[in-house]
């Protein structure tokens, strides 16, 4: 388990594209007190007959966690606070080199707040 900030930053994070948005991937668990107010964290799910086979995301899963998902911007979740994949329509690989946490939201930030032309 991720429980220190340190080690938090330190960590490098798979990206993909999640429902076609830009997210960071790691197998582990994060400790909720440790994660910056600008950030969203879900849990994955993998299918119990085909591991590794991605099936669910939610705030907290407790059987056959497959890793954690931290997100730029939020991903909407059902009144449960849930979401079925379909790891193959929902999830995109990116081939990127794994990045850290701030090199992540750096890039959101650019992304998203674009500098303006003059």
């Amino acid at each position: 388990m991720i429980d220190t900030i340190e080690a938090l930053h330190k960590e490098k994070f798979e990206q993909w594209l999640l429902f076609g948005q830009h997210v960071l991937f790691t197998d582990i668990r994060i400790s909720n007190s440790i994660i910056p107010k600008n950030i969203y964290k879900y849990e994955l799910q993998e299918d119990d007959c085909h591991p590794f086979e991605t099936i669910m995301m939610g705030k907290h899963i407790t059987i056959n966690f497959e890793g954690t998902i931290l997100s730029y911007q939020p991903i909407p979740l059902d009144k449960d606070h849930y979401r079925l994949i379909d790891e193959v329509k929902d999830i995109e690989y990116l081939s990127s080199k794994a990045i850290t946490l701030n090199q992540y939201t750096h890039k959101m930030t650019k992304n998203i707040f674009p500098n303006k032309a003059r």
